[in-house]
């Protein structure tokens, strides 16, 4: 098992993960991803700008995640406070697993390989997150991850306005050393 940057090729996969997720989210009464987001041409700029990663293991994607540079929009404005500045982190969205795997941890190694490739790779400081406050099986993974909760964050999706969501940060281990020193 191992992670990679997500191909054109890893397209329907990926899609189809996320309809997993979305199916998953609406069987719990949950909100998220019920209307039109994340839809294909989110997906497919995600690919395209490089920012896919996915969990490979044979030639089946087990899991997938977008990880994108600063300055991310959903940011700018917390009712909290986030613990690096404001260009030194990566925020993660678009988390999901295969529900062919449910249940097998595969969220916690998707994150575990993210960190290591952004500890190994980047001068990035913190990785932040947000999710639906509903989505107590993701709050759960976020917070097993090492993730502190920040604050909450205003978030626009599916035209639906005054949605909030719970943000996290966690810091990578240069943000540990620029926090300690």
């Amino acid at each position: 098992m191992y992670l990679r940057r997500a191909e054109m090729k890893d397209l329907p996969q990926i899609e189809s993960i996320i309809q997993d997720g979305k199916t998953h989210l609406a069987a719990q009464n949950i909100d998220q991803w019920q209307g039109g987001y994340p839809n294909t041409n989110v997906l497919v700029d995600d690919i395209q700008n490089g920012h896919t990663v996915v969990l490979v293991e044979g030639y089946e994607v087990l899991g997938t995640a977008a990880v994108i540079p600063a300055p991310d929009e959903s940011y700018q404005q917390i009712d909290g406070e986030w613990l690096t500045r404001d260009e030194s982190y990566v925020a993660i969205h678009r988390v999901a697993v295969s529900a062919n795997h449910r249940g097998q941890g595969l969220s916690g190694k998707l994150f575990a390989a993210i960190f290591k490739e952004i500890d190994e790779n980047s001068s990035i400081e913190g990785i932040r997150i947000d999710t639906h406050p509903d989505n107590k099986g993701m709050q759960h993974v976020i917070k097993k991850a090492g993730f502190s909760e920040t604050g909450t964050i205003a978030i626009v999706v599916d035209d639906q306005q005054d949605l909030r969501d719970y943000a996290y940060e966690k810091l990578t281990k240069l943000g540990s050393l620029v926090k300690t020193h």
